[in-house]
C-alpha cells in the first residue's frame, strides 16, 4: 500500500485515522492565525481587503482619501459578505520645533520625491505643530473612518517626538 499523505496543519482541525485501528488524532494548527492587514491605498488593495483582510493599512494619504478608500472597502465587504475590515493610516510627523525638526515642508519634499505625490497632496499628509494641531489632524482621520495611527517620526529628537505623540495622543481621548 501507498504511504499516506503527511498530515498539513490547517486552520481548521481534521481527524486522521491510525492504520492500526489506534485512537483518531485530531490535528490543529500550533498556533492560531493572525489578524491580516493589507496595506496599501490602490484599488487593488481595498478589493484584497475587503476579500481576505481584517484591517486596512494605507499609508501616507490624506482623511479624504482614507474616507473614500473606506467608504469602497464597505460596499466590497458587503458584497462578499464580510464585515467592514478596521482601517489603520500610517503617517509621519515632525512635531514642535527645533533643532533637528524638519518643516512640513520638508517633510512633504520627501513624501513627494518617494511616493510620486504632488507637493499639494503631499503637504496635506505630514503631521506637525503642536501636539493640539496633530490631535486635530489625526481626529480627522478617525472621522474618515480610521481606528488605529501607526505614525513613524520624520525628525527631531526621537524622545521629544515620542513624548509629543503620547501627548497628541491624549488630548484625543
Amino acid at each position: 500500500p501507498e504511504p499516506e499523505p503527511a498530515a498539513r496543519h490547517t486552520a481548521e482541525p481534521r481527524q486522521a485515522a491510525s492504520r492500526d485501528g489506534g485512537p483518531v488524532v485530531r490535528l490543529a494548527p500550533a498556533v492560531g492565525m493572525p489578524p491580516v492587514w493589507v496595506g496599501n491605498a490602490s484599488a487593488a488593495a481595498i478589493r484584497r481587503a475587503a476579500r481576505l483582510g481584517d484591517g486596512w493599512f494605507p499609508s501616507l494619504i490624506s482623511p479624504e482619501e482614507v474616507a473614500a478608500g473606506r467608504e469602497r472597502l464597505a460596499d466590497l465587504a458587503t458584497a462578499h459578505g464580510r464585515p467592514t475590515p478596521l482601517v489603520a493610516i500610517g503617517g509621519t510627523s515632525a512635531l514642535g520645533a527645533g533643532p533637528g525638526v524638519p518643516s512640513r515642508e520638508e517633510v512633504a519634499y520627501g513624501i513627494r520625491s518617494a511616493y510620486g505625490r504632488s507637493l499639494e497632496e503631499a503637504l496635506d499628509i505630514p503631521l506637525t505643530g503642536s501636539p493640539e494641531q496633530a490631535a486635530e489632524r489625526l481626529a480627522a482621520y478617525r472621522e474618515a473612518g480610521a481606528t488605529h495611527a501607526i505614525i513613524g517620526v520624520a525628525g527631531g529628537d526621537w524622545r521629544t517626538q515620542v513624548d509629543l505623540l503620547a501627548e497628541t495622543a491624549r488630548l484625543l481621548r
